[in-house]
């Protein structure tokens, strides 16, 4: 058992290429859904009317009758495929069969064939009854209320709109990075502001209000500091005033789990604000740097000081997350390089190059990281207790970074491959198959030509050939055409 399970493993698609299919049946109720739209369905419950009630109003000859009916069953058909058809491919049949609209549906089926049960027609041959008749109007009715209401469902749920953003949690540690509070107010954080106290505050899911509040404690002017912005900035350093922001990003893989979806890297920013001996933290999407970067903190508090500690930390914990990612990326990259082409999906394109382009993105930040990390070497951002032993653990951060660079570079170049390869491969596909259609239409030829040189009556000719005879040239001429294609190479598997 262990070794099926293994061997099952190993056949597995990589999960960045393969999405497990959870309803089999969502491409074909899309096309019937396309297809077949409440608004087609519609159109054809207006035209019915007219139909249903000429009949009763004016009256018409036997043709134009039984073209009214071949109409009238015309789309009772339709109506019957639809809803079998849809009921057939619902994600769940119980649920469709039982919906109201849906129930409404089923009596237009029904409605259909009592119109044409033979035990309650009478009337002529040619048409229904006038009870029968009006008895296939609401078949119309039925089908434009349904219409009706899905839209005003669909309108009801866009009404009903996401959920709230989650809420601001706001932490302080003070500097024996033990004691602290987990639930600060924003009146709590503009009284810290106003000492002078060590300590590290941290601003967790902070909105735009938030950010602009906070910006106005530090009397940041609104244009400096944004919470959207901060997802879009790359990792660099800003100075205003007294404080260094330190903005920084970093991210998670987000696997596919539907068809229509890509590998992603959640672009996650957050700003590191150094003021004298505060460190604050603030991030729009709950990063837990806090509680991530806290025991790294307190292991180095003796060694370094405060607040180079806590930015040390926090760096470290954000490389910690760039090594991540790109480590699961790498495997992922082996994984797909090892898959054989005839498993790979129609899309498998398209997902290399918003892989490749999700990986060239990071590539810039980690960049832009180094950098960040040279910067605070070279003391241009005032810490507390930043002194030689801080220096040299803040340039083997730098130097590990620096790894990690051509780590991704290499990952990078190997995407870079895989699309090459991909490309090269579908062309030498196509050129095969153009191969084959050229030996295909020079084999034909043979045939064509001397059937249009001898004509269709070989008695005529002036040659008096017999069938067999041209036969025999024919598949002497095909064979030789054959002989030289294959040493030429063109039918070479």
């Amino acid at each position: 058992m262990p070794e099926a399970d293994h061997r099952h493993q190993d056949d597995a698609l990589p999960r960045s290429i393969f999405v497990p299919r959870e309803d089999p049946r969502k491409d074909a109720r899309e096309t019937v859904n396309v297809l077949l739209s409440d608004r087609f369905m519609a159109f054809l419950s207006v035209i019915l009317i007219p139909i249903i009630l000429l009949p009763l109003l004016v009256d018409l000859s036997a043709s134009v009758l039984s073209f009214f009916d071949i109409c009238d069953v015309t789309v009772i058909v339709v109506f019957v495929v639809e809803y079998f058809s849809k009921l057939y491919l619902a994600k769940s049949r119980w649920e469709y069969f039982r919906s109201p609209w849906h129930l409404v549906d089923l009596a237009v089926v029904v409605l259909s064939f009592v119109s044409y049960l033979p035990l309650i027609e009478f009337g002529s041959r040619g048409s229904a009854s006038l009870l029968l008749r009006l008895l296939r109007l609401p078949r119309a009715l039925a089908v434009g209320g349904r219409t009706a209401g899905s839209r005003i469902r669909s309108q009801e749920a866009n009404l009903a709109g996401p959920e709230g953003p989650p809420e601001t949690v706001i932490r302080q540690v003070e500097a024996d990075l033990k004691t602290g509070n987990p639930a600060l107010t924003w009146e709590d954080v503009e009284m810290h502001l106003a000492t002078d106290k060590q300590e590290w505050i941290d601003v967790s899911n902070i909105g735009e209000q938030g950010v602009l509040r906070l910006g106005a404690m530090l009397r940041v002017p609104p244009a400096h500091f944004r919470a959207r912005q901060v997802d879009d900035f790359y990792p660099h350093i800003d100075y205003l005033q007294e404080m260094s922001f330190i903005f920084l990003q970093s991210g998670e893989i987000s696997y596919p789990t539907r068809a229509d979806q890509r590998l992603t890297i959640a672009r996650r920013g957050q700003v590191v604000i150094c003021r004298g001996d505060k460190i604050i933290t603030a991030s729009p999407h709950g990063t837990d740097v806090f509680t991530r970067a806290l025991p790294d903190v307190q292991s180095r508090l003796e060694e370094h000081g405060f607040a180079a500690s806590v930015l040390y930390g926090i760096l470290d914990s954000t490389l910690r997350e760039y090594r991540s990612v790109f480590s699961d990326v790498e495997v992922e990259v082996s994984k797909i390089g090892n898959t054989p082409r005839s498993r790979l999906p129609k899309d498998f394109l398209q997902r290399m190059y918003e892989l490749n382009k999700e990986v060239a993105r990071l590539v810039s930040n980690l960049v832009h990281f180094k950098d960040l990390l040279g910067v605070i070497i070279s003391r241009r951002v005032t810490l507390t207790g930043f002194g030689t032993s801080a220096e040299e653990d803040f340039s083997v951060l730098q130097d590990e970074t620096s790894f990690l660079t051509d780590i991704a570079d290499d990952v990078q170049d190997r995407l870079h491959t895989l699309i090459q390869l991909y490309i090269s491969q579908s062309s030498f596909e196509t050129n095969r198959v153009l191969k084959i259609l050229a030996v295909i239409t020079a084999l034909s030829i043979i045939p064509t030509a001397i059937g249009t040189m001898l004509g269709m009556n070989l008695a005529d000719t002036p040659y008096h050939l017999q069938l067999w005879q041209v036969s025999v040239v024919v598949a002497f001429s095909m064979a030789f055409i054959a002989y030289c294609f294959v040493k030429l190479g063109w039918l070479r598997a």
